[in-house]
C-alpha cells in the first residue's frame, strides 16, 4: 500500500520564501494562484526531515517556473549528510536505486519521483526559481498485520524489538529483500534473520515462499548465489518454515532439489571444503578471508545437514537421509580445533553446530558489544542463548542495536562498529567540525561511506530473539502442534509474548516474583504446551 507523509521539520535552507508552508500543505494539485508556496530561489535548497526511514519516493506539485529551460535536483538520503552530498563525495551514488537525480521543474505538474530507502530530501533549484505547492513523500509499505508482539518492563527493549519489525516490514515486497537503498535483491545467505522475524512476527507470507523459490529456479547446478553457505542456509530457512508452518506439501515440491544439495553437500565434505573458487567459501564480510573462517563454512553445513536429514526422512527418502545422518555426525564429532584463533561469530556458529571447543564456548561467552556485527549479531546471541546466558545477550542488544537508537535510526543499518559511534554525530543532524559523520566517514568492505544501507533486513535479529528466546519457545512437532516453553527473563521483571502459529496465537505471560518466573501460556486448540 502508498502511505503518504508530510514533511516533519526542515533541517536548513538557502534562498527561501515562506519555507513553513512546505511543512503544512497536503494538496498534491497545482491551483490557479501562487499563494501557499514556497520560493526556492536559482541555486537554493530546503532540506528536508520525513520522521522516519521510508521505501519508496515523494509527489512534488510543482506551482510555476520562472523559466522553460528550470530544473530540480532531488537527493534522497537516508543520513541528513547523505542527502547534503555531491555525487561521488565519500562514495555517495546511485546502487540499486537512483537517490540523487536532476529533471525538468514543469509548471502546474503533480509527478512522482523515486525509488528508493531514505528519511531526508534535500530539492535544489537549476537554472531559474521554481514555486513549490507540495511535497509529500510516498512510503510503499506492505498491508500486513502484525501477528506476533513483544512487551516487557524495558522500554529500550520493548523500542529495538519495534524497529527490528519495522526494518523487515520495509523489506518485504513481492520478493525479500535485503535493503531498500541498495541491495533491493534476494540474497538467500543474508535472509535468515529477517525470515526469522517474519514468521514470529508477521507469520506465513508469501514474499518468504517466493524468493526461496526464485533463487532455487534460477540457479543450475551451481550453488545459490554462487557460494555453498547460501545454499545451506536456504535449507536452513526451509526446516524453520516446514516446523512453524508444517506444509508439507510445499516441503514436498523441495524433494528432488533437496537430493541434489544433499549430493552437492557430500561431494563438497568428500573434498574437505577444497573448492577451485575459494571465494565461495564464505561465512560473512567481517571473516573473509580468515584462517577460521573454513570452521564457520564446516558449522553451516553441519546444521544443514541435520536439518536435511529430517527433512528427507519426513518425505520418505530414507537412503539420502541416512547418508545425511552419517555426513553430519562425521562434522559434528570433528570438533574445532584449540589452538585454532577463532572470532566470535564462527566461535557462535560452532556452539551452534555443536561442534565448539572450549576455546569457542569462551570467546563466544566473552563476547562484548564492541565484537559485534550487524548480521551474524543474531548468531551469537542464539548461542549466548543456548548455553544459558541470556543476560549477557540482554546487554549486548541494549548496548549494540541500543546505540544505533541513540544516533538516529529508525531502521537497523547493514553493518556498524561501536567505535564509529565515540564521536560521531547523529543521522538526522548536520556533522560540524570536530565531530565524525558516522554514514560517510566509517563503513568497511563493499558497504564503505555513505553506500552503506541504513535499513538492512538482517541487522533485525534481535526481534526474532527477543520474540523467541526470552521465554525458551521451541517448537517440538511440525507445524507448531507442540511447543516447550522454557522462559530465561534474564533480569526482566516481565515479559509478554504473542506468538503466531497455524491455529492461532499463543500468549505467554511471565512475571518474576521472589526470584521465581510464573508463566501463563495461552494456546489455541491444536497447539500442546510442554514446559
Amino acid at each position: 500500500m502508498n502511505e503518504y507523509i508530510k514533511p516533519k521539520r526542515i533541517i536548513c535552507e538557502k534562498d527561501i520564501i515562506n519555507s513553513i508552508h512546505i511543512l503544512k500543505s497536503n494538496l498534491n494539485q497545482a491551483v490557479f494562484n501562487d499563494i501557499n508556496c514556497i520560493k526556492i530561489k536559482k541555486g537554493g535548497h530546503i532540506l528536508l526531515d520525513f520522521g522516519k526511514e521510508l521505501n519508496g519516493g515523494i509527489v512534488l506539485t510543482i506551482q510555476s517556473v520562472s523559466c522553460d529551460n528550470a530544473k530540480i535536483r532531488m537527493v534522497f538520503g537516508e543520513s541528513v549528510m547523505e542527502s547534503l552530498s555531491d555525487f561521488g563525495k565519500k562514495n555517495a551514488q546511485n546502487n540499486h536505486s537512483i537517490r540523487d537525480m536532476t529533471v525538468d521543474a514543469v509548471y502546474m505538474s503533480t509527478q512522482r519521483f523515486g525509488e528508493t530507502g531514505f528519511r531526508f530530501i534535500k530539492l535544489e533549484a537549476i537554472n531559474g526559481d521554481i514555486l513549490v505547492r507540495s511535497i509529500q513523500a510516498v512510503n510503499d509499505i506492505r498491508n500486513v498485520e502484525s501477528l506476533g508482539n513483544f512487551e516487557c518492563n524495558d522500554e529500550l527493549l520493548n523500542e529495538i524489538w519495534k524497529t527490528g519489525v519495522y526494518t523487515v516490514k520495509l523489506n518485504m515486497h513481492e520478493y525479500l529483500w535485503d535493503g531498500v537503498k541498495r541491495d533491493r535483491l534476494v540474497w538467500i545467505g543474508d535472509m535468515h534473520p529477517e525470515t526469522s522475524v517474519i514468521k514470529s512476527v508477521f507469520g506465513n507470507d508469501e514474499c518468504v515462499r517466493r524468493s526461496l523459490d526464485l533463487i532455487k529456479n534460477e540457479t543450475k547446478g551451481d550453488w545459490m548465489n554462487g557460494i555453498p553457505t547460501y545454499t545451506f542456509w536456504w535449507v536452513i530457512i526451509h526446516y524453520d518454515l516446514y516446523m512453524h508452518w508444517g506444509d508439507i506439501e510445499y516441503l514436498s515440491e523441495q524433494r528432488d532439489y533437496m537430493i541434489d544439495v544433499a549430493n552437492k553437500m557430500f561431494h563438497i565434505i568428500d573434498a574437505d571444503f577444497k573448492l577451485d573458487n575459494i571465494d565461495g567459501l564464505f561465512v560473512d564480510w567481517s571473516s573473509r578471508g580468515q584462517d577460521c573462517e573454513i570452521e564457520g563454512v564446516k558449522s553451516i553445513a553441519c546444521i544443514a545437514l541435520k536439518y536435511l536429514k529430517q527433512m528427507l526422512e519426513i518425505m520418505d527418502e530414507v537412503e539420502c537421509s541416512a547418508k545425511c545422518k552419517v555426513y553430519y555426525d562425521f562434522l559434528k564429532n570433528k570438533k574445532v580445533d584449540d589452538e585454532l584463533e577463532l572470532n566470535n561469530r564462527i566461535a557462535a556458529l560452532t556452539v551452534l553446530a555443536q561442534r565448539s571447543s572450549q576455546k569457542s564456548v569462551d570467546k563466544t561467552l566473552s563476547t562484548t558489544e564492541n565484537e559485534m556485527s550487524c548480521f551474524m549479531g543474531f548468531y551469537i546471541l542464539k548461542a549466548l542463548s543456548k548455553m544459558g546466558n541470556n543476560s549477557r545477550a540482554l546487554h549486548i542488544i541494549r548496548n549494540y542495536w541500543g546505540a544505533m537508537l541513540n544516533l538516529g535510526a529508525t531502521t537497523f543499518w547493514e553493518e556498524f562498529n561501536m567505535k564509529w559511534a565515540k564521536n560521531a554525530a547523529r543521522i538526522d543532524e548536520i556533522v560540524h567540525d570536530g565531530k565524525d559523520d558516522i554514514h560517510g566517514d566509517f563503513g568497511e568492505h563493499c558497504y564503505k561511506q555513505y553506500r552503506l544501507s541504513l535499513c538492512h533486513g538482517w541487522a533485525s535479529g534481535p526481534t526474532s530473539f527477543l520474540s523467541e528466546n526470552i521465554t525458551g519457545i521451541e517448537i517440538l512437532e511440525p507445524g507448531c502442534k507442540k511447543i516447550k516453553i522454557c522462559p530465561d527473563l534474564a533480569g526482566l521483571e516481565w515479559v509478554n509474548i504473542d506468538f503466531p502459529t497455524p491455529y492461532g496465537i499463543v500468549r505467554i505471560e511471565c512475571r518474576c516474583v521472589d526470584d521465581k518466573t510464573n508463566t501463563n501460556v495461552t494456546a489455541p486448540d491444536g497447539v500442546e504446551i510442554v514446559y
